[in-house]
């Protein structure tokens, strides 16, 4: 940053926290051209106080905080990755209920292939992976729906053709999801379950709008990354890789 420019935005700030009322009579402006070449010019000084904060941030994300013998990919119908944050996200959801004496049990999981931007390496995983595979601020949530409302949201997964699921399996015809089961049994259309997601597409994010549909909904407030995170180190600890495969969740029906 141009430390005239920071000098500027300083003073304003310096100026405007005073709390003086004053009227504005005149002002002037002065294009400021950004390219390639001007935004890659550094100021030496400004590099000087950033760079113990920078040497801190850079140890914590290189933190190792799990292995992996294969590595892992998303991709649809299902994925090992996409299989693996699911059922992560059952599982923390189930915690939750029971930490926090609920009489809820979460029945299935589903996180969305568009929020996962990265692979998991093989080999050494650290936070800045967990960081890479989920870069959003997005948040766990708990919602309720009803038997006829999960056969909707089997329906357009189909025609997105698949995303990240746990705890439900049921094969994919280009328009509609078949043979729906749920922890191994077959939906029933009359029964609530509870289904754990991350927060934009329980808002109706990536057309998810039969999740805005729920009787009920717990918003946690626990971030997604975090739980990534902690169960990846939790896995470390007790001497288990982050592995996993597809098992067939979801098919294509031909």
């Amino acid at each position: 940053m141009n430390i005239r420019l920071l000098i500027s935005i300083v003073a304003l700030f310096f100026i405007v926290s005073c709390g003086t009322l004053t009227q504005t009579t005149t002002y002037d402006y002065n294009n400021m051209s950004i390219s390639n070449v001007s935004d890659s010019i550094t100021d030496e000084r400004f590099e000087e106080i950033l760079a113990p904060y920078k040497k801190e941030i850079n140890a914590k994300m290189s933190e190792v905080i799990a292995y992996s013998n294969n590595g892992m990919a998303s991709y649809r119908p299902e994925s090992p990755l996409s299989n693996f944050l699911t059922d992560m996200i059952l599982e923390s959801a189930r915690e939750y209920c029971a930490e926090n004496n609920m009489q809820v049990n979460p029945h299935i999981a589903l996180f969305n292939h568009g929020g996962i931007r990265a692979s998991v390496p093989e080999g050494e995983i650290t936070v800045r992976n967990a960081y890479e595979i989920m870069p959003f601020e997005n948040e766990l949530v708990m919602v309720q729906l009803t038997g006829d409302q999960v056969i909707s949201l089997a329906d357009y997964i189909s025609t997105r053709k698949g995303e990240g699921v746990a705890g439900i399996t049921f094969g994919m015809l280009p328009d509609k999801a078949i043979d729906i089961k749920i922890q191994g049994v077959k939906v029933d259309k009359d029964k609530d379950y509870w289904l754990a997601t991350n927060d934009y597409i329980a808002n109706g994010g990536d057309g998810m709008k039969v999740l805005t549909w729920a009787s009920e909904r717990i918003d946690t407030g626990i971030k997604i990354r975090t739980i990534i995170i902690e169960s990846l180190k939790e896995m470390k600890e007790n001497g288990e890789t982050a592995d996993a495969k597809t098992d067939g969740r979801i098919y294509y029906v031909e």
